[in-house]
């Protein structure tokens, strides 16, 4: 029976990591969940190795996904408050050529991510992105690209910047100030790497000269943007003091409900729920396959043969989240290896590595990172960024940008 758990967990992550599925075209979010209830549902034939339905809920970490939720929600209201259409006339201002257009968006994107979380800054900023392509003629490959890629990085910047981030979190116990003291610095270092490497591999793409009208003067910033500029900050702040992540996103995403007044249901609107009802699926997959003994297993042969200490056990972890991060994708492996990574002599550096290069590692492959998925769909660009044309610019900007990061970590640590 347990055999047959672990073979409903990879059919449903085959189901989600695939492009389109004839048989069953409901959407990855929709997959997870279905793919949940199927194990708990298993599981009830597989006595006290399944997952009961009670133990399934207990699954759905509540810190986490009302971090996510509150992060969402705040910016959602700085959509809706027009940030990102300032944003998007504060460049066009002044880029007037596709290579510093290129820098504005990747650097712009990751600065965002950090701020906010990855998802939600790729669901609102990439149609404006597309946006700037269709005005300025520049080529629209490479600022997909740069969108995804570059929210990743950035994301690893600080532990609200995306999911895993938030997971760590939890699991870690490592604080807001202490994570970014020693990771934003390296992620910032990741960040303009993957700009860099972003001009050189499409700098003929790039070469041409473009023609930039100038955008009309922005209308005067409205009371909602105001205040959710204000409450983003007041969150940065108490989350550097120390104050509970999860319930600092939500008071700050209620500020931002107040301010909308009778458009707070435009605001709820534009939040992606969807991702919540993902990331719910993923938690209840994987504590029914932990239920079943085999990850645990699996773990400890590995540690036998390979002990998590030293420069060799750091290195292993890094190849591990590397390449599991494509296989299962970052959140449910941080799940399964969190008995791993609290085995080793210093876990909190652990921890660190594993949010850092689990993030990072999101742009090796489109399917590395949701938010590789949501830039890819929200642009409309299936058929000119598909898996393989994806990784041949993944691999190096992840490659890169890991080994600089990584290299500015030690040199800080």
């Amino acid at each position: 029976m347990r055999w047959l758990l672990l073979a409903l967990f990879a059919l449903t992550y085959i189901a989600i990591s695939a492009r389109r599925l004839r048989w069953l075209p409901v959407g990855r979010p929709s997959v997870a969940l279905i793919g949940a209830c199927a194990m708990v549902s298993l599981g009830a034939l597989a006595g006290p190795r399944g997952l009961t339905p009670e133990d399934a809920l207990l699954a759905v970490d509540p810190g986490t996904m009302a971090l996510l939720t509150g992060m969402m929600m705040l910016a959602a209201a700085l959509e809706l408050g027009g940030f990102f259409e300032r944003a998007t006339r504060w460049v066009l201002a002044r880029a007037h050529r596709p290579v510093p257009l290129l820098y504005a968006v990747t650097l712009g994107a990751g600065v965002l991510s950090a701020l906010l979380v990855n998802d939600a800054v790729c669901l609102l900023a990439t149609p404006l992105v597309m946006l700037l392509c269709q005005r300025t003629g520049a080529p629209r490959v490479p600022f997909v690209l740069a969108v995804a890629m570059g929210s990743n990085a950035g994301s690893a910047m600080t532990l609200a910047g995306n999911p895993q981030n938030m997971l760590v979190a939890r699991l870690s116990g490592l604080s807001y100030a202490r994570y970014a003291l020693l990771a934003a610095p390296a992620g910032m270092a990741a960040l303009l790497v993957t700009a860099a490497s972003l001009h050189w591999m499409f700098r003929r793409q790039l070469a041409a000269e473009t023609t930039v009208e100038s955008p009309p003067p922005a209308p005067p910033p409205s009371a909602l943007l105001v205040v959710s500029l204000v409450a983003l900050l007041g969150f940065t702040v108490a989350a550097l003091l120390g104050a509970h992540l999860p319930f600092g996103a939500v008071t700050a995403a209620s500020v931002a409900l107040l301010a909308a007044g009778r458009r707070a249901h435009e605001l709820l609107d534009r939040v992606d729920w969807t991702v919540l009802v993902f990331f719910a699926g993923l938690f209840i997959l994987v504590a029914a396959l932990r239920r079943t003994g085999l990850p645990d297993e699996a773990l400890a042969a590995l540690t036998r043969v390979l002990p998590p200490q030293g420069a060799q056990g750091k290195a292993l972890l890094i190849g591990v989240l590397m390449v599991g991060s494509q296989i299962v994708s970052n959140v449910p492996l941080i799940l399964l290896l969190e008995p791993w990574i609290r085995g080793f002599p210093d876990a909190g550096q652990a921890w660190v590595l594993t949010a850092l290069v689990s993030t990072l590692a999101g742009n090796l492959t489109l399917l590395g990172s949701v938010a590789n998925i949501i830039v890819i769909e929200r642009a409309g660009a299936q058929d000119e960024v598909g898996f393989r044309s994806y990784t041949r610019v993944g691999l190096p900007v992840t490659l890169l940008s890991t080994a600089a990061a990584l290299l500015l970590l030690w040199l800080l640590g």
